[in-house]
């Protein structure tokens, strides 16, 4: 049962305190008044009970069109967390190792420097690979076969496991590349998440590329923030609008999802790899997911963000797809007053989730309106640390 600003009976029973958890409501109101973003979608819950779930707002402000629960979203580089999971499926099969050079499963990726840039350095993006696309027309670049060959014929930006250089649409086109060579039964990439990722989880609204009962429930990518050097809206508004059933962009961009169903995703990795009764990872591999691989180097991706706000280099804090929380005051999609082993994903400037697995909670929000990518870490952990601050108990 939910009652006022979003807030269900069962959160006081697990510790929180209502009235406290009932701003971020007021919080999220505010700033699409604002025309901060358009409309929030959120989810939080507590040892698999909801405790928050808020829908806010704009599927698109422009049209007057107002969010449902069941809004679609573009989940942006979350699906790189997915991405990652079926890949590191195929190393629990002993298929692959995180030391396999690439270029052992796609030969061809074998050359200008790329030779020995290994799986696990691709995951972890430190194989030295750039942040911009294939270089091919928005709308071959769901085309994931030319998208690989593409890629092979580009040259590394630095020497492999020299720096954290984020690779936004590459790296982990790369890799579902890898996974969809891998497998025994020769299936679409897009057909390998659904049968062995979002089938078991009963995640029903979730499809790589968009699938037809999501179409009219999708929510616009929109870029809101006028000052974000790192926004290209007419690319943007391109690849969103050429998304189709069969677009397969498996490090971000035509992924589709609901709060609902990645809140079971994120259940999931909490509870070590397995959701009522069905296993997607092993615990050891999901610890290993959630170990930081990066140290304490800076990632290169925010380089420009914060040139604009003046800010100090911080630690990427990356784990086998994931991006942890870590010790520090840094921006981050994970709220300040997380736990150091929580853990999640991001999507551009509009969304994240995250786990934090001592206090048994999980995190969702997805937004309308994409922000500057700085502004939007600190807009997701100052709601984070409103949710944290509301436990009592």
């Amino acid at each position: 049962m939910q009652e006022s600003h979003g807030v269900t009976a069962a959160a006081a029973q697990l510790g929180f305190d209502p009235q406290s958890l009932a701003r971020v409501a007021g919080k999220v109101s505010a700033d699409i008044a604002a025309s901060k973003y358009d409309g929030a979608r959120i989810m939080v819950a507590r040892r698999g009970q909801t405790v928050l779930d808020l829908t806010l707002g704009y599927a698109q402000r422009d049209a007057d069109r107002m969010l449902k629960p069941d809004s679609a979203f573009s989940i942006m580089s979350i699906s790189k967390v997915m991405t990652a999971v079926a890949l590191l499926r195929c190393v629990e099969r002993g298929q692959v190792s995180l030391i396999t050079p690439v270029s052992h499963i796609i030969p061809e990726f074998a050359k200008r420097g790329k030779e020995r840039v290994t799986v696990g350095q691709i995951l972890t993006h430190t194989a030295g690979l750039g942040m911009a696309p294939a270089p091919l027309p928005v709308d071959q670049l769901g085309d994931l076969d030319r998208a690989v060959a593409a890629i092979c014929d580009l040259p590394l930006e630095s020497a492999p496991g020299e720096i954290v250089s984020y690779s936004a649409m590459t790296g982990y086109t790369i890799l579902a590349g890898v996974v969809k060579r891998l497998d025994e039964k020769q299936r679409a990439f897009r057909h390998i998440m659904a049968q062995d990722v979002f089938e078991p989880l009963q995640m029903r609204d979730t499809s790589f590329g968009l699938a037809p009962h999501l179409a009219s429930r999708r929510v616009p990518v929109i870029v809101r923030d006028p000052d974000a050097p790192e926004l290209n809206k007419a690319f943007l508004a391109a690849r969103d609008n050429g998304a189709t059933e069969s677009t397969e962009l498996a490090s971000g961009g035509a992924t589709f999802s609901t709060a609902q169903d990645l809140v079971r995703f994120a259940e999931m990795l909490r509870l070590g790899g397995a959701l009522d009764g069905k296993r997607i990872l092993s615990p050891a591999m999901v610890r290993a997911m959630v170990r930081n691989q990066t140290g304490d180097r800076p990632n290169s991706m925010f380089n420009s963000s914060r040139a604009l706000h003046g800010m100090a280099p911080f630690p990427a804090y990356l784990g086998l797809g994931t991006f942890l929380r870590g010790e520090g005051i840094f921006p981050s999609h994970i709220a300040m007053l997380a736990s150091p082993s929580s853990f999640g994903g991001w999507g551009l400037g509009s969304m994240g989730f995250w786990v934090d697995p001592e206090r048994e909670l999980t995190f969702v929000a997805l937004t309308s309106g994409v922000m500057e990518r700085i502004r939007n870490l600190l807009r997701f952990q100052a709601l984070g640390d409103m949710v944290l601050a509301s436990i009592v108990e």
